[in-house]
């Protein structure tokens, strides 16, 4: 995936004071893919569940023993905003894969919104489960003096969340777009020097590397054989093809690197920070929900 990293751009001002992003259009479309998502799978279900029926059901299992097991059971009712958070994150980063739409988790704005919306949610927790005047008494626990500390950490919950969550998305999108420019310079560098060689050259390394390739599939079928017998065969075909003037500029060091490193960045690691992202939103939000007992023994 690849990303402009000068930041999301802005198609138009609505009012001419509200500026419409790119982040802006890409939630919009994961907001109603999500929503279209839940009315088609909540259509018709059957008593006797099959098909993806059947996977939906145990997705919701499988969330509401996550919200259970972090959260308790008295806090079950956050179940349907945690798996909203959750899908919200998963479905923003992977957009980004479309080539033509960034990733929503890309923008601070975003991460920045969710996290506030989570601080705001514990602080009215707090708020109801042990009043006003005692939440905020808690500013000046254990002493006057750390005050000003206190407020600071509440302050810093919410930025730490969203460029946590942030940081690691869009980092991950500019690493990857500047390899992708890197192996593009090399590629042209290199393939310019192949053709302006003697055709000898470019002969050789295409036989070295249809030589080394058929050597690792009948023999010994290491990887790196693999990998090194397809370069060079690349880099003579396509020298050849330079060398006469066809598929001039085809950055073929490029091809397959930024692919491997997007599925890193953007589905393994998307996938970590969203659930990362969500486990934290779990924790603070039960921190400020105490079970009844809990409850009880404060009184």
């Amino acid at each position: 995936m690849e990303m402009n990293i000068a930041g999301a751009f802005v198609y138009f001002k609505l009012f001419g004071v509200i500026p419409i992003t790119q982040t802006t259009v890409s939630s919009l479309i994961v907001t109603i893919i999500l929503c279209l998502a839940c009315v088609k799978l909540g259509k018709r279900l059957k008593k006797r569940p099959d098909g993806v029926q059947v996977i939906v059901e145990k997705m919701i299992d499988m969330l509401y023993n996550m919200v259970e097991g972090s959260m308790g059971k008295h806090n079950l009712h956050w179940a349907p905003f945690i798996g909203t958070i959750f899908m919200s994150s998963i479905c923003g980063t992977f957009i980004g894969l479309t080539g033509f739409l960034r990733s929503v988790t890309a923008d601070l704005s975003c991460t920045l919104a969710w996290s506030v919306l989570v601080s705001v949610i514990i602080w009215r927790n707090n708020i109801k489960y042990n009043g006003m005047k005692n939440w905020l008494k808690g500013f000046t626990e254990p002493i006057v003096i750390m005050t000003p500390m206190n407020i600071i950490s509440e302050i810093a919950q919410p930025i730490a969340m969203a460029f946590r969550h942030f940081g690691n998305v869009a980092g991950g999108g500019v690493i990857t777009t500047i390899l992708y420019m890197a192996f593009s310079l090399a590629s042209g560098f290199v393939m310019n020097l192949i053709a302006k060689s003697h055709v000898a050259v470019v002969i050789v390394l295409g036989a070295i590397g249809a030589f080394v390739l058929i050597r690792a599939i009948r023999k010994t079928h290491k990887i790196l054989q693999y990998w090194l017998g397809g370069v060079m065969l690349a880099l003579g075909v396509f020298g050849a093809l330079q060398m006469f003037g066809v598929l001039s500029g085809v950055p073929v060091l490029a091809f397959g690197i930024p692919a491997v490193l997007s599925c890193y960045f953007d589905l393994f690691s998307g996938f970590v920070q969203a659930y990362v992202f969500t486990l934290l939103t779990m924790t603070y939000i039960a921190g400020s929900c105490p079970g009844p007992e809990t409850a009880a023994d404060d009184k």
